[in-house]
């Protein structure tokens, strides 16, 4: 467990650390000369656990009081979940004393010890004066259940009883229920003699070994665009203070690490993570709490872990949120961060230098367009009452299929499959890398039974559509992989039917007559005499057909695959098509691209019915254009 202070300058923090521990945490040497606290210290106290009846240690983070080292400070407590607020007795509380506890209140700390130090100079009038103001303060400002101790860092007076309360408080701490991957949010970097690179920090969640690997995060890196991390191994550990083989969350590691990584690649700020994110994430949508009254796209100084930021905040909502209230808000960064769902940040106002808020992160990767939309405000505004991992993933499978990859680093959590499965109402099915409920499957199955129906009505002189294009009708944005698991399923029921290549439904079939079929002999007698697209009225007047007749024939050889209309009453054969998309296929692999004049001189068409049969590639789904050239988009449509 780690406890981190909090307090105004000179208020006798790190000496009351120094009389619970022994140990001095201001350890450079211009903090020594100065008395002055500049950088973050550490100390740690051992004790016997009457829970385990094992040496346990508790491990405390010594921060800057002075507000010119306010970044060390949320760099100290961004990392913790417990806090003592240290308050001079003689002086009461001062003002880096209500803005640290305004930062405590904001970044939710499970526990929160009050500690009215050098009662040695001060009466008991004082003291209880000065507790009945801090009762009624923390009252006010949400904290219900204050435990306000009196000590002295000189006599030790009241040392021993505020030693009892913290043991009791490390051994009563919750565990951590769900295991999620290790994260260490690293504050120091350094060169041992004979040990070689060593970095500490605090660990957010999971456990280490002494061997395993982890990925490094650096925020240099992440500036540049770059989402590649360095694998480092653990070659040595020390744990709260102490060597050790296994290193916890919620505790002060020391990590000696090997790789391909040095110490001019660390910053304060930087990570070490088992499961590292896939992305660049230069923008996230929050939970905002709101200290003072927040503007929409006001210029905000984010502080996350050991590490800060600036950006911007839009209001999802409404342009203006008042002080006390919570609405749904979106940061754009300046500087992208490593961070998990459920991650909190701290807001400030980089010139008034204030507490803006701070923003539970409830969405990674927002999407570009449609962000204000009733339902998506609607999601988020439910999204945003759940705490635990189980209970988001199962939301969020509710709401759409989801990619097991994405959700392993958002939540940093490497058993995905199973925390779905154990937790969603509905049967969970995996396609590939997506997960997604029956009821989705049962939705989309009958959307794609919907769209070929529309399709059949309005495209009554053919016989179906290709497999990208009925995608791209019913499912687009929607994960290939289920799409096409859901079709094969489709197929072999026999609810839709593969007709050389054409989706159709089932009940979407034709027969000839005994009169239409001879006429459809004499027809391709002649479409095989010259297979260039041919025009209705050229047709009847060569098969001595009436027109009329031959074009209601057409549309129902059109249906039944076996010609097909490239524009409005002009044919050519199934074969012919595939012909010349063996040819296109070709070239394509050939030269990457196909130009139009390439295509005259493939097919030797006329310009005009040239571009006519490319349009109507592009239509079925077969090739797509892009600026003056196509490119292959389904090239396992028109295959024999």
């Amino acid at each position: 467990m780690i406890i981190a202070t909090a307090g105004h300058v000179d208020h006798g923090k790190t000496h009351l650390l120094q009389a619970l521990t022994g140990t001095n945490a201001d350890r450079l040497p211009e903090e020594q000369k100065r008395g002055l606290t500049i950088d973050l210290g550490y100390a740690f106290m051992p004790y016997l656990s009457a829970t385990t009846q094992q040496q346990e240690t508790l491990g405390f983070i010594d921060v800057p009081g002075h507000e010119k080292f306010l970044s060390n400070m949320l760099a100290g407590v961004g990392t913790a979940h417990h806090a003592m607020l240290i308050v001079a007795g003689d002086e009461g509380m001062m003002a880096q004393s209500y803005e640290h506890l305004a930062i405590l209140r904001l970044l939710a700390m499970d526990s929160l010890t009050v500690v009215i130090t050098k009662s040695d100079l001060t009466t008991v009038e004082q003291q209880q004066q000065l507790e009945a103001q801090l009762t009624q303060l923390l009252f006010q400002q949400g904290f219900t259940e204050p435990q306000i101790f009196h000590c002295s860092a000189i006599t030790g007076d009241g040392i021993d009883t505020l030693k009892q309360h913290l043991i009791a408080l490390c051994d009563n701490e919750k565990q951590q229920q769900e295991q999620q991957g290790f994260r260490l949010a690293i504050d120091r970097a350094f060169h041992v003699k004979g040990a070689g690179l060593v970095v500490t920090g605090t660990a957010l969640s999971g456990n280490i070994t002494v061997g395993d690997s982890l990925q490094f995060v650096s925020h240099h890196k992440l500036k540049q665009g770059q989402a590649q991390t360095k694998t480092v191994r653990i070659k040595g550990l020390h744990a709260q203070g102490k060597t050790a083989q296994t290193a916890t969350a919620n505790k002060r590691v020391a990590m000696n690490i090997v790789g391909d990584i040095d110490k001019q690649d660390l910053n304060r700020g930087d990570w070490l993570v088992e499961i590292a994110p896939n992305t660049v994430i230069k923008r996230v949508t929050v939970a905002l709490t709101a200290n003072t009254d927040i503007k929409h796209w006001q210029t905000v100084q984010v502080f996350h872990a050991a590490t800060h930021t600036t950006g911007r905040i839009a209001l999802l909502e409404i342009d203006e949120v008042k002080a006390g209230n919570s609405v749904l808000a979106e940061i754009t960064f300046d500087s992208p961060l490593c961070l998990a769902e459920q991650d909190r940040l701290l807001l400030r106002d980089p010139a008034l230098k204030t507490n803006l808020g701070c923003g539970v992160v409830i969405d990674l990767l927002p999407p570009n367009r449609g962000k204000r939309k009733t339902e998506r405000l609607a999601y988020l505004t439910q999204r945003a009452t759940l705490n635990a991992t189980k209970n988001i993933i199962a939301f969020k499978l509710a709401n759409k299929p989801q990619s097991i990859s994405e959700l392993t680093w958002q939540h940093q959590c490497s058993n995905i499959e199973q925390i779905a499965c154990h937790q969603v109402d509905n049967e969970i099915s995996q396609y590939g890398d997506f997960l997604c409920t029956s009821d989705y499957q049962t939705q989309l199955q009958q959307l794609i039974i919907e769209k070929l129906a529309q399709y059949h009505q309005q495209e009554n002189d053919h016989i179906g559509l290709g497999k990208d294009r009925l995608y791209r009708i019913a499912a687009l944005n929607q994960p290939t992989a289920i799409f096409n698991a859901l079709l094969t399923q489709l197929l072999a029921q026999q609810r839709i039917i593969n007709t050389r290549g054409w989706l159709h439904l089932a009940s979407h079939q034709l027969q000839l007559t005994e009169q239409e079929q001879n006429h459809w002999i004499h027809v391709a007698q002649m479409m095989q005499t010259s297979q260039e697209p041919w025009w209705v009225r050229d047709l009847a007047n060569a098969c001595d057909i009436d027109e009329d007749e031959l074009r209601t024939l057409s549309y129902k050889l059109a249906q039944l695959g076996h010609i097909s209309a490239i524009v409005k009453d002009r044919y050519v054969t199934h074969e012919y098509l595939i012909h010349i998309a063996n040819a296109v296929r070709k070239h394509i692999e050939q030269n990457q691209k196909l130009e139009t004049a390439d295509f005259r001189n493939l097919s030797q068409l006329g310009r005009k019915v040239a571009v006519q049969i490319l349009e109507y590639l592009d239509k079925i789904g077969f090739t797509k254009r892009k600026f003056n050239y196509r490119e292959l988009r389904d090239e396992d449509l028109l295959k024999r």
